[in-house]
C-alpha cells in the first residue's frame, strides 16, 4: 500500500508527483490512499474572497493539475483535506456567487476521484478510513508535536496536513504509532506560507507497506527538501 497527501494542485513539486508514480508503476500497491489537499483552493481563501492577492490564483490551473495527478495515481481511497472542505463550506455561504462559484470548482475537483472511496474532513469516526489496524485521514493537528499528539488522540493513525514526514509514538499504554507523509508540493512555491520559520521542516514524503488484516507494517519514506535524486524506498 502507498499514502500520499498535500499535493495541492498548482503547487505540486512535479518531480515529488513523478516520484509518487514511479513507486505505483513499480510496486503496483492494491491500496492507494491520498490524504486530501489534492486541490490548493488558493482563490477561496478567506483573504482572497475579501480581495487580497490570493484572488489573482487561478482555478483553473488549480483543477487541472490537482485533477491530473489524481487520474494518473488513481487513488482507492481519498481522504477530503482541510483545503477541498473550504469548498464545501462555501458552497453554503449567503452569497449565491461564491456559493456556485465553490460548488462548481468542488464538483470538477471530485470528478477526478474517479470511483475511490470518500472520506469526508471530520475529527469524528466517520473521518477515518480504516485499514490495517490504523486509521487514515487528512488530519487536523500542527506544531512540533503533531503525530505524538495525533497518535494519542486517535490511536494508530497516519495522516498529512502538517507537511512534516515523520514518525512518532504516543504516550498511551496501547503504544499506538501516528505516520505523516509530508508534502508533495513546491516548498517555496506556497507564498503564503514563506514568512513562517516553520515552513522550513517541511518536506517530502510517502507511507508505504504490507497490510494483512487488522495488522500493517508500515515505513515513511521521506526527500527532503531541495532533493534532486528523488530515489525510491527499496
Amino acid at each position: 500500500m502507498i499514502a500520499v497527501g498535500c499535493s495541492h494542485g498548482t503547487f505540486a513539486n512535479k518531480d515529488a508527483l513523478r516520484a509518487v508514480l514511479r513507486f505505483r508503476d513499480t510496486w503496483k500497491p492494491k491500496h492507494r490512499i491520498h490524504l486530501g489537499d489534492a486541490f490548493d483552493s488558493t482563490a477561496f481563501r478567506t483573504g482572497a474572497i475579501k480581495g487580497d492577492s490570493d484572488c489573482t490564483e487561478s482555478i483553473g490551473s488549480d483543477i487541472t493539475h490537482g485533477s491530473k495527478f489524481l487520474r494518473e495515481y488513481k487513488p482507492t481511497v481519498f481522504c477530503v483535506g482541510n483545503h477541498e472542505h473550504r469548498l464545501v463550506k462555501l458552497a453554503e455561504h449567503y452569497n449565491e456567487i461564491i456559493s456556485m462559484a465553490a460548488a462548481a470548482t468542488l464538483g470538477q475537483m471530485m470528478d477526478a476521484v474517479d470511483g475511490a472511496k470518500l472520506v469526508e474532513y471530520t475529527v469524528h469516526a466517520n473521518g477515518w478510513h480504516r485499514l490495517g489496524g490504523f486509521v487514515w485521514g487528512h488530519g487536523h493537528l500542527y506544531g512540533e508535536n503533531y503525530l505524538r499528539d495525533s497518535a494519542e488522540t486517535w490511536g494508530n493513525c497516519v495522516v498529512a496536513h502538517a507537511h512534516r514526514a515523520g514518525m512518532a509514538k504516543g504516550r498511551r499504554s496501547d503504544n499506538p504509532t501516528a505516520f505523516g507523509t509530508g508534502t508533495l508540493a513546491d516548498i517555496p512555491a506556497m507564498g503564503y506560507a514563506s514568512g513562517r520559520r516553520a515552513t522550513l521542516a517541511w518536506s517530502h514524503g510517502v507511507v508505504w507497506g504490507e497490510v494483512c488484516g487488522d495488522k500493517a507494517a508500515l515505513r515513511v519514506h521521506e526527500w527532503p527538501a531541495g532533493e534532486t535524486e528523488w530515489r525510491l524506498p527499496l
